[in-house]
């Protein structure tokens, strides 16, 4: 396994830092894996998935993860704090890594990242999508209450934007605890809100204000690739019918319930998330036994659920961060 850190400047001048990793052995996979962190977040919250991910037995023959602008190492504009923008950056990214047949990734934001993308630069590069608990639209409206749980129309979203304001460590703070309902190691909670300090508290309250009023249900109907959907079954953040709605909404998708995992799935079950991600880049849809063994059909349209009881203690499915973390 080895990785390798990089930077890039998009096209209107911000510089973005990125992080490449490749297996240490032959994989079947033709599909370069991109991760797209979510709001506040950093490419340092993918560093379980990101070493699991190298290991698995189809992974990607390149694994790509960056820092979105206005969070951890890359740059902070005063400008460019929007959804378009941020995909418009994706779409530098791949541009410059010269990267094709692509399976996107992303977390909560990074799904309306990746959405945005589709929308406004086709899936001519995307071979496959990976959706990681995100609502369709987090603002409430006439037709939809299924948004989200704490930041869904003016007065709330004036509310956060106070917080970050005034008092950004405790919106990290709680925002650790508003995101897992499983134990993590102490040290790699530590780093989680260590990253999220490094974000402009100011670009984060702009980008908010586009991302919670954005409506992707009839975008989501237009999606033409092979796409997952995993859901937290714990989810603080989003009501799981909200996040099975994208499955819903999205031809053909299949949808995946962690049925003891929140917000932050991804961290709290990296090795379940990592082999179905690894799976479906390899061959856009759920193939391997070995996990979808452990899956139970929930009922009989796209929606799959598991219980994930029978994989020991909460801290026995997390390695030490200190072994899968990389520097950055």
């Amino acid at each position: 396994m080895s990785t390798r850190r990089g930077e890039f400047t998009t096209n209107d001048g911000v510089r973005l830092v990125y992080e490449l990793g490749k297996g240490n052995r032959a994989s079947s996979s033709d599909s370069p894996v991109v991760l797209v962190h979510g709001w506040s977040g950093s490419r340092r919250y993918y560093d379980d998935a990101f070493a699991s991910l190298q290991q698995t037995s189809n992974h990607p023959p390149l694994l790509v993860r960056y820092d979105l602008r206005g969070h951890g190492e890359s740059d902070q504009p005063a400008w460019g704090h929007h959804v378009s923008r941020y995909a418009a950056d994706l779409r530098d990214l791949l541009a410059h890594l010269g990267l094709d047949n692509v399976t996107l990734v992303g977390a909560s934001l990074g799904c309306a990242i990746i959405w945005s993308y589709l929308e406004l630069f086709g899936s001519r590069k995307v071979k496959a999508c990976v959706f990681v608990d995100q609502a369709p639209l987090q603002n409430r409206a006439e037709d939809w209450d299924l948004g989200s749980k704490g930041c869904y129309d003016a007065v709330s979203l004036t509310r956060l934007q106070q917080l970050l304001k005034y008092d950004f460590m405790a919106f990290t703070k709680g925002n650790v605890d508003g995101c897992l309902s499983n134990p993590i190691d102490p040290a790699y909670a530590r780093l989680l809100m260590a990253e999220t300090m490094k974000a402009d508290p100011n670009g984060l309250a702009t980008l908010m204000a586009d991302h919670t009023q954005l409506d992707w249900r009839p975008s989501l109907r237009r999606i033409d690739v092979p796409c997952l959907v995993l859901a937290g079954g714990k989810s603080q953040i989003f009501p799981l019918e909200g996040v099975k709605e994208v499955g819903r909404l999205i031809p053909h998708a299949r949808t995946v319930v962690f049925e003891h995992e929140d917000h932050w799935l991804y961290i709290e079950d990296f090795r379940r998330f990592s082999a179905l991600v690894s799976d479906f880049a390899c061959n856009g849809a759920l193939t391997d036994e070995s996990v979808l063994s452990q899956l139970r059909i929930e009922d009989n349209d796209r929606l799959i659920g598991y219980d994930s009881g029978a994989r020991g203690s909460p801290g026995s499915s997390r390695a030490s961060p200190g072994a899968n973390a990389t520097s950055p």
